[in-house]
């Protein structure tokens, strides 16, 4: 009865793989740099892949530094991408050269929610054009991000998971782009 159950197991497993495999993954995925604003992707979580994009240009927004946030890593491409940032909204806006396209952006943010008891540093799916885009108009983001049940899986961030948080600030942009 051993060998049945195992056989059968076995045999679910290689027929869920397929359904697996063809999940949608915005890491790998062509997708357009509007697609997957708000998506959470834990923290630090330094991706090598956005929407099917790996040269990147990193810039930190004019936020203050919160505790324990690690220093921008340098872009694979920091020169493909001009950043502005200034002391009104929007605080920070980016822009491709001419030759590359964007892929999307991450953000590096502070969420914040009335049902934990703390805010949460987060790397995040945020929104661009084609060729450029800028946090909030206004000073305040409208994205909600929800971390999914079991979306941390580690002890003591429990409460933080099966929520939507606002994101407060933005810390850090990455922009992903291509040569066209």
């Amino acid at each position: 009865m051993m060998k049945s159950t195992a056989a059968a197991v076995l045999t679910l497993c290689v027929i869920a793989t397929p359904a697996a495999a063809a999940k949608s993954n915005p890491e790998r995925d062509t997708l357009p740099p509007s697609a997957n604003a708000g998506y959470f992707l834990g923290y630090p979580a330094a991706t090598y892949s956005w929407h099917g994009c790996t040269k990147t240009a990193t810039v930190h927004s004019p936020a203050a530094p919160v505790a324990g946030e690690p220093e921008p890593a340098r872009g694979s491409k920091q020169k493909a991408a001009t950043f502005t940032i200034t002391r009104t909204a929007p605080y920070v806006s980016w822009q491709v050269k001419r030759g590359w396209k964007i892929c999307g952006v991450q953000i590096s943010a502070v969420l914040e929610s009335p049902a934990v008891s703390a805010m949460l540093l987060a790397q995040v799916g945020y929104t661009s054009g084609p060729t450029s885009g800028s946090t909030s108009a206004t000073g305040t983001e409208t994205i909600p991000v929800t971390i999914p049940t079991k979306g941390i899986g580690a002890r003591g961030f429990e409460e933080f998971e099966g929520q939507t948080f606002a994101i407060r600030s933005v810390q850090q942009i990455t922009v992903f782009m291509k040569k066209r």
